[in-house]
């Protein structure tokens, strides 16, 4: 309530100052009409004495008076009402900043109102089955619109990242992309459902507004793990690794020893697998392989390099071991990418959740 009425009024003062802005303007006009002919004044003082540059100079006094209010309620008092946001769709206040990218307010807005709504009614209420005004649902609702803010920074890292990679992608291929993500999670009606019931969004705002950063999000991890630089000493100890199979030491015994995957400890073995189960590389590579006992290459997959024995057919599943050695690490590599950025939160819920953190100019 208090905002409310510091809110109506700075609305009040707005006025008031306009209507001064105005009379000001008017003043201003007819002095200088008094003390110089039309013919020797500057010709943008001279359009402001007509009808039409007055009503130009009352307008831009205006623009700022509301320019000013609204900046005032956004990182003063925290304002989020669809004026605002309106507001904040065509100037970009800006929320943060993370090494000089700026994250709008309006963005801010969208994530926290879509991820708040998704831990409140899929967290809360499905996944707990809390009651939303109890302590406990409080604490957790608080702590997740300090998660948005983790979110907003990552993604302003990987956004960055990818123009200093000059990653290039088209609409079709966000497009293409998302009728995949479709198809995967229950098709057009279960989507736009869960959309709607878990995060209030429509598909195409989802769309448009949240999937282009995870799009983004996957295009950056391939660039970084097919990264030379970053994976050369991956590759190297595939290579070493390889050499050992092809001299003929035993299979699971290495992979126990070198791999990186969670079949390690089982000599790399992982069962009958079917087509279609499998990523596409590893796959493609398990099925050349014509004969139990069979060993492929170094086959490259978004995992990193590996080495596949095949060890039984049965009908239209193979038995395989496999040996893992992992390229970077993508989470690990964006993680450590994110603790080294240098952030500014402007906003007002920022600076409470942050008490260490300042305003920057963005310069």
């Amino acid at each position: 309530m208090a905002e409310k009425k510091k809110a109506g009024s700075l609305a009040k003062k707005a006025g008031a100052v306009a209507g001064l802005a105005k009379n000001k303007v008017k003043k201003l006009s007819d002095s200088d009409k008094k003390s110089s002919g039309a013919g020797k004044k500057d010709k943008v003082l001279a359009f402001f004495q007509t009808k039409a540059g007055l009503a130009v100079g009352t307008l831009i006094a205006l623009a700022l008076i509301i320019f000013a209010v609204f900046t005032a309620g956004i990182y003063k008092f925290g304002w989020s009402d669809d004026a605002t946001l309106a507001l904040a769709r065509v100037v970009p206040y800006p929320a943060i900043f993370v090494n000089g990218h700026v994250v709008s307010y309006a963005k801010y807005e969208d994530y926290q109102k879509a991820y708040m709504t998704y831990v409140k009614e899929f967290y809360i209420k499905e996944q707990q089955k809390m009651d939303v005004n109890s302590a406990d649902a409080k604490k957790i609702l608080a702590d997740a619109q300090s998660r948005v803010q983790d979110i907003l920074v990552r993604n302003a890292v990987i956004e960055n990242e990818a123009k200093k990679r000059h990653i290039k992608y088209t609409r079709k291929d966000i497009d293409d992309s998302f009728n995949d993500f479709v198809k995967r999670t229950g098709g057009d009606q279960e989507v736009a459902k869960n959309l709607k019931k878990y995060y209030g969004l429509t598909v195409e705002r989802f769309k448009q507004e949240f999937y282009v950063d995870t799009f983004l999000s996957g295009k950056l991890q391939n660039d970084i793990q097919n990264d030379k630089s970053l994976n050369a000493d991956a590759k190297k100890k595939a290579e070493d690794v390889l050499a050992k199979v092809k001299a003929g030491q035993d299979f699971a015994e290495l992979a126990k020893k070198y791999s990186d995957d969670s079949t390690a400890s089982k000599g790399g073995d992982l069962g009958f697998v079917k087509k279609g189960t499998l990523v596409p590389e590893f796959e493609d590579a398990l099925w050349k392989l014509k004969n139990p006992g069979d060993v492929s290459g170094l086959v490259k997959t978004v995992y990193g390099y590996h080495i596949i024995k095949l060890t039984a057919i049965n009908g239209d599943e193979r038995q395989a071991s496999h040996i893992l050695i992992k390229t970077m690490d993508y989470d690990s590599w964006l993680n450590d990418q994110v603790k080294k950025a240098k952030v500014s939160y402007w906003v007002k819920e920022f600076k409470s959740n942050n008490p260490t953190s300042q305003p920057t100019s963005g310069k």
